[in-house]
């Protein structure tokens, strides 16, 4: 089942119909011809938007084993978080207690410690009849754009934040759908313990472990990791660029997308226009991207630059120009001087009479 929220918010103003449902080794999957089975057939077969271009962020939620008391297990990893291109993915797996020894011998590992093949592999193991009868698993698919949107918001919403809220938006939605969690293992975004305890006071009554690198301790979070890795490959090897005319005239040979990628960083060179910049496939809010476009691009200069002292940044000027205005309210000195703008551009008013 597919779902849509809306990301740059808190949680809870999230309404119900809304809520429908570190580092990775470089991946090999970076042209189309390279096909497996896990985004040819197994993603189709799912439903999940992988040919449509990424713009907003997404949920998908497997098909839930039959109803039952059963209490279950839920492990949750991530890949992606420190590309400066393509989405974020969270994933989640989950099984019965009882089936958990059992899951525990299919040979899930950490997805960095695993080829391309071998996470396909398993990743085709979970979709399994067999397999899915006492199983599932969820994603929250975290798009470039929103990352972007939210991280260079005046209001900032930086991506521990996001992280955070991701892992809470997939538990939640698990025990929407009746999941009974017994237990719930994450590999930890920040501090494991201050981290532990926000999640132990959002669900209390569950047994909660966030430990580090808990995708290799943990199989059910190996099942997770190897769900948000095989996701993320997949979007950015058959990457539908929103710009349709970017389409077929631009390389998505762009390597890992980790900025100590020489691979990345020359594509993210040779790929810039120098007055639009780039497409949304990159996270604009990463200082890469950002000294790229600073040292490469078409500087613009808006309206109140000149009025910035030597070309200060927003941030400074803002600043300075609130301490000057609360400095004049106390004395008899006058505030900052107007905007050269509305000089340049005077103000027509107009008087109707009706």
């Amino acid at each position: 089942m597919l779902e849509g929220a809306s990301l740059c918010r808190p949680l809870e103003d999230v309404s119900d119909e809304e809520v429908m449902a570190v580092d990775h080794a470089p991946s090999k999957r970076m042209k189309h011809s390279h096909e497996t089975a896990a985004d040819s057939t197994i993603f189709e077969k799912l439903g999940l938007p992988i040919q449509k271009a990424l713009t907003k962020s997404y949920t998908f939620f497997s098909p839930l084993p039959e109803a039952s008391t059963d209490e279950y297990v839920l492990g949750v990893d991530e890949a992606g978080r420190g590309p400066v291109l393509g989405p974020m993915v969270y994933a989640t797996c989950f099984c019965k207690e009882s089936y958990y020894a059992q899951l525990s011998t299919l040979g899930f590992a950490d997805s960095k410690q695993l080829n391309e093949d071998q996470r396909d592999r398993l990743f085709a193991v979970i979709q399994q009849d067999d397999v899915r009868e006492s199983s599932g698993w969820s994603i929250r698919c975290i798009s470039p754009q929103d990352i972007s949107q939210c991280m260079l918001r005046r209001s900032k919403y930086n991506l521990n934040s996001l992280a955070h809220d991701a892992t809470i938006q997939l538990i939640r939605d698990a025990l929407d759908r009746g999941i009974n969690l017994k237990r719930v293992f994450i590999d930890t975004v920040g501090p494991p313990v201050s981290y532990q305890k926000k999640l132990e006071g959002l669900f209390p009554g569950i047994q909660i472990t966030v430990a580090k690198k808990a995708d290799s301790l943990y199989p059910i979070v190996s099942a997770a990791s190897i769900c948000a890795k095989v996701t993320r490959d997949a979007h950015l090897s058959r990457w539908v660029f929103a710009e349709a005319k970017l389409q077929n005239n631009m390389s998505n040979v762009y390597g890992s997308g980790y900025p100590g990628d020489p691979n990345t960083i020359r594509w993210l060179k040779e790929s810039l226009d120098q007055v639009f910049g780039y497409p949304g496939i990159i996270r604009f809010s990463w200082s890469t991207c950002a000294r790229i476009l600073l040292e490469q691009a078409v500087a613009v200069v808006w309206a109140d630059d000149e009025d910035a002292p030597n070309n200060a940044s927003l941030v400074k000027y803002f600043a300075q120009a609130k301490a000057s205005s609360a400095a004049a309210a106390g004395s008899d000195n006058p505030a900052r001087p107007r905007s050269k703008f509305f000089g340049h551009r005077r103000p027509i008013n107009i008087s109707v009479s009706l």
